[in-house]
């Protein structure tokens, strides 16, 4: 079925991060298994530190929100340095949806990321609004090392079921995405891969990505001191 296309230039996209309030909901639980539930939550604070700080070094083009989980979370300080709303009811399918649609419709494109990846750059965002700004009815994806994806960006009106269809949390999830897509006859770019957090094993990776790095923000540099002193401490 053709589906709705966006309008033919972008002059500014929405940036939806989804995060968790850590005092309403359970955050990094599987990391919380090996390290301990105080250690993970730090992990996340510090990793929504870079995120926030991401954002706000991002030129006027993007323009920012935070996605909160929790509807009740919408009055916590750790939100306020940003725009901020409910993603709304329902499984992840039907919030990605009810996100990438407010954004759509007041942006006319929208980029959509977590607080799993706290080593992404203002660079890649700035690439994918460009990607967007040229192919508006296309979509862009960042593939992660899991199987999932860390970013998901588009212009074009995407249904629904398209989202709800996907299992979230698997080593399948971008492969049903992408199918879900092509079904729709929607063009995909594909962004280099990345990782993303979620257990212990994934922390030594990410502490080599940002050592790796020759310029990051001064949040990353917190986080990376956090998983050095973590490591030494294993």
């Amino acid at each position: 079925m053709p589906i709705e296309r966006a309008r033919l230039t972008i002059d500014q996209v929405g940036l939806g991060i989804f995060a968790k309030t850590a005092a309403l909901s359970p955050v990094k639980t599987r990391l919380a298994a090996s390290i301990g539930k105080a250690e993970a939550e730090q992990f996340y604070h510090l990793s929504v530190l870079a995120i926030e700080q991401l954002a706000l070094a991002l030129p006027n083009a993007i323009r920012p929100y935070w996605a909160v989980a929790e509807a009740e979370g919408l009055d916590q300080p750790q939100w306020k340095k940003l725009p901020h709303f409910w993603t709304g009811d329902g499984d992840l399918g039907a919030r990605l949806h009810q996100v990438y649609s407010r954004l759509r419709k007041n942006h006319g494109a929208a980029i959509l990321i977590g607080t799993d990846s706290p080593q992404l750059t203002p660079s890649l965002l700035e690439d994918t609004q460009k990607r967007l700004a040229q192919d508006p009815t296309s979509v862009v994806l960042g593939p992660c090392s899991d199987g999932g994806f860390y970013l998901f960006a588009g212009g074009v009106d995407i249904p629904q079921s398209c989202w709800t269809s996907v299992t979230y949390s698997e080593n399948t999830t971008l492969r049903q995405l992408s199918y879900q897509l092509h079904q729709l006859n929607v063009k995909i770019h594909f962004l280099a891969e990345q990782q993303d957090v979620d257990v212990v094993e994934d922390l030594p990776r990410l502490q080599a990505k940002l050592a790796a790095e020759k310029t990051l923000l001064s949040a990353q540099k917190q986080l990376l001191d956090w998983l050095s002193r973590t490591a030494s401490a294993t």
